[in-house]
């Protein structure tokens, strides 16, 4: 025990820089792990992302390869366009002066 006390004694210096050096390990090791965490999360979230963005492309691609479809180019017309086919009656029903909804019903004959 006397040994251990003496060599304390007469290193302190270097005892309290070895000491200081394995807090600031510890202290660094721990950011690192956190950071470590973070950043698998972060890596998750993208490669969810990813995953969602690859199905929209799909989806795309198969609604790019039925466009040309003469279904397709005709429920384009009637949405987008508001195109009717002859003899068919428009209906528009206000709900409020703000806000106007319109409703195609259709007739055939």
């Amino acid at each position: 025990m006397k040994g251990t006390a003496r060599f304390l004694k007469r290193n302190r210096v270097v005892v309290l820089f070895a000491v200081a050096f394995l807090i600031y390990v510890g202290f660094t090791f721990v950011r690192q792990e956190l950071k470590l965490r973070q950043l698998k999360a972060e890596e998750a979230a993208a490669q969810q992302k990813i995953l969602l963005l690859k199905e929209d492309v799909e989806e795309l691609k198969s609604e790019l390869e039925n466009a040309s479809s003469p279904e397709t180019i005709e429920r384009i017309a009637r949405e987008k366009l508001k195109m009717v086919k002859p003899n068919e009656i428009i209906y528009i029903i206000q709900e409020n002066e703000a806000e106007t909804e319109g409703i195609v019903s259709e007739v055939s004959d």
